[in-house]
């Protein structure tokens, strides 16, 4: 449950942030932002994922189940989001979807990228 409590807190986060200012992040005509922001996200999420299991202790099978749980929420909360996205994100260009929608999977993947790579120190 721990795991899907900080699944759900980050993905909570990151959502009242880019209702917030997603317009700052989001910007389709500025490849080198968008490039930024990718690379961060994929850096933070992982390290994030790596050092949660580190911190748990948790085994090479656990790994898997905690990053399954990390992201089930947001993944399903998201889809909801994506839906009403011009409502939820009303700062956000129409236009700037496909960019959000593209960055969700590529923070989700990094998550479970983490449960596949051995953690350092191991």
């Amino acid at each position: 449950m721990l795991f899907l409590a900080l699944g759900f807190s980050v993905w909570l986060l990151a959502t009242v942030i880019f209702r917030l200012a997603g317009h700052v992040f989001f910007l389709d005509d500025d490849l080198a932002i968008l490039s930024l922001l990718w690379i961060v996200t994929i850096v933070a999420m992982f390290l994030l994922a790596q050092a949660l299991f580190r911190w748990r202790r948790l085994t090479r099978a656990q790994q898997f189940e905690a990053a399954a749980l990390m992201v089930i929420s947001g993944m399903i909360l998201d889809a909801i989001v994506i839906e009403g996205y011009s409502q939820i994100f009303p700062n956000m260009s129409a236009d700037s979807a496909g960019s959000f929608g593209a960055w969700l999977l590529i923070a989700y993947v990094s998550v479970l990228l983490a449960a596949f790579v051995r953690s350092w120190g191991d």
